[in-house]
């Protein structure tokens, strides 16, 4: 009997992100149940002219970097012709698809190239969970899943390839003629009975990544799954919600050291993997004993590693431990620098002299630190970008990163964006490195975008040169001109840490 045949798709935008934890894991799920699988990954198609990366190391967020030296090389291809050829050689009964705001746009695209084929679909992930009524509007999507996908696509499929009716798997919304079949949420599921993740679905050449200038074979690893904290930005915490008002559970959860330490080893050892990426949204969100347990489980794999947290998890041992067991970099939300808005407005009561001090101690550690900032909130104004500026001159960082604020569905700074009137029912975000999808009278798209291109050079250097940064954040011919002088200067500054006693990092 011909295994029933699974096409996972994962239509991510050129070279962005790393390689998801979640199709790894359904990889394995999937062979373990028996199903032939088979992925079509959109990361390597140039689809645009710069990848994120690109762009945020042309803004000075990141430092140039050559994927040539490890052979990374774009497809030329056209992706849907690509698509199509790879649907018709496998073959498959379903095709399943997870998506983010941003990769919405790209799925359907995929998806409608193969429409002939009446091929069903399956799509989740977090947009899925929190516009499913956009998502199911989709004439090539007959199935949505909200929430956790493992049950629900396996669920599926066993329903799916012995003809029974799928019609009451929890998670799932199913077309039936001209209504939508609406299930209830199932319980959150063991985290740590999920199997280790298969990473030879992806192509090898998908696994490298830039870290700090330099060319890694790179791999996610899950230590948690969901967050503690409440960030209005952040769709994270909707999933708390969402799972207590179906008296699911509780979302967040956290897995084993020795589960970790498991897919550590087989990453090591099989995948030939190199660094590792802490994919968990605020990695140190740990007890004190969970975070020794942690330490010493860690000792023994020692692979470079990167992570996020926020500044209230770290204190100097944390940092002089993490740095024993070769933390490699670290990536620190700061997001504001208005102590009562980044409170109120953003949901992170974090007071300025926590920020500072986290910064300080991963520098006594000597771990570098990636500062992440976001411009561009509803109700922000430019003066107020200057108090993030301002704040981030504070301390000594490694990576300045600033972000344009994207209004996700699931979070609560996109509900007072629709009543503010910045944004319409219909907006969707683009890519976080590109521009503002907000209307604001008070503060223009254009200027947003001039300040994340300029927000290095203002954190960075004196403030001697800051009339000529401001126009740097103009993008017409003088506007570049400055930028590329500035540019120059800052890498003597900033990449270089040539000393002077205006410079604050």
């Amino acid at each position: 009997m011909t295994a029933y045949k699974v096409l996972l798709v994962y239509p991510n935008t050129m070279m962005s992100m790393l390689v998801p934890n979640a199709i790894g894991v359904f990889s394995a799920l999937l062979k373990q149940e028996g199903f032939a699988v088979d992925l079509f990954d959109a990361t390597l198609y140039r689809t645009d002219e710069s990848s994120s990366d690109e762009r945020k190391a042309k803004n000075l967020q990141l430092r140039p970097f050559n994927l040539g030296e490890r052979g990374v090389t774009l497809k030329t291809a056209e992706m849907e012709t690509d698509f199509q050829a790879k649907v018709a050689a496998f073959k498959p009964d379903l095709i399943a698809v997870s998506v983010v705001e941003d990769t919405f746009p790209i799925a359907t695209r995929l998806l409608n190239s193969i429409s002939r084929f009446n091929i069903p679909c399956v799509m989740g992930g977090v947009f899925s969970t929190y516009a499913p009524d956009i998502v199911m509007a989709e004439s090539t999507v007959q199935y949505l899943c909200r929430g956790e996908g493992e049950g629900a696509l396996i669920g599926l499929c066993h329903a799916l390839s012995t003809g029974r009716d799928p019609s009451r798997i929890p998670n799932l919304w199913i077309k039936k003629g001209d209504t939508v079949i609406k299930n209830e949420m199932r319980e959150v599921l063991d985290v740590n009975k999920l199997p280790i993740q298969d990473l030879s679905i992806f192509e090898p050449q998908t696994l490298f990544r830039p870290m700090a200038g330099q060319i890694w074979r790179m791999a996610p690893i899950e230590t948690q799954r969901g967050c503690p904290y409440k960030c209005t930005f952040c769709n994270s915490p909707a999933n708390n919600d969402v799972y207590k008002e179906s008296d699911a559970g509780r979302f967040y959860r956290k897995r084993s050291m020795k589960h970790v330490y498991d897919e550590l080893v087989t990453f090591r050892d099989r995948y030939k993997i190199e660094y590792i990426f802490f994919i968990t949204d605020t990695f140190l969100a740990m007890s004190n004993v969970e975070f020794d347990e942690f330490i010493e489980m860690y000792s023994q794999i020692k692979l470079p590693f990167f992570m996020n947290t926020r500044p209230e998890t770290l204190t100097l041992d944390r940092a002089k431990k993490l740095k024993a067991v070769n933390c490699h970099r670290v990536n620190i939300g700061v997001e504001h620098g208005n102590q009562r808005f980044r409170r109120e407005v953003v949901g992170r009561p974090v007071s300025d002299e926590q920020m500072i001090s986290s910064f300080k101690y991963m520098n006594a550690a000597g771990i570098p630190v990636v500062a992440n900032n976001i411009i561009g909130f509803p109700d922000e104004t430019r003066e107020m970008v200057f108090e993030t500026i301002e704040l981030n001159r504070k301390y000594d960082c490694d990576t300045i990163n600033a972000f344009t604020f994207s209004p996700y569905h699931g979070t609560k700074l996109r509900e007072m964006a629709l009543q503010r009137g910045y944004i319409k029912e219909e907006d969707r975000v683009t890519i976080y490195t590109k521009d503002s999808v907000l209307n604001m009278p008070h503060f223009s798209k254009e200027e947003i975008s001039g300040l994340i291109r300029t927000f290095a050079l203002y954190v960075k250097l004196p403030k001697k040169y800051w009339p000529r940064i401001k126009v740097a954040e103009r993008d017409d011919e003088e506007g570049r001109k400055a930028f590329a002088e500035l540019a120059e200067i800052y890498k003597q500054y900033a990449m270089n840490r040539i000393d002077d006693e205006e410079v604050v990092c």
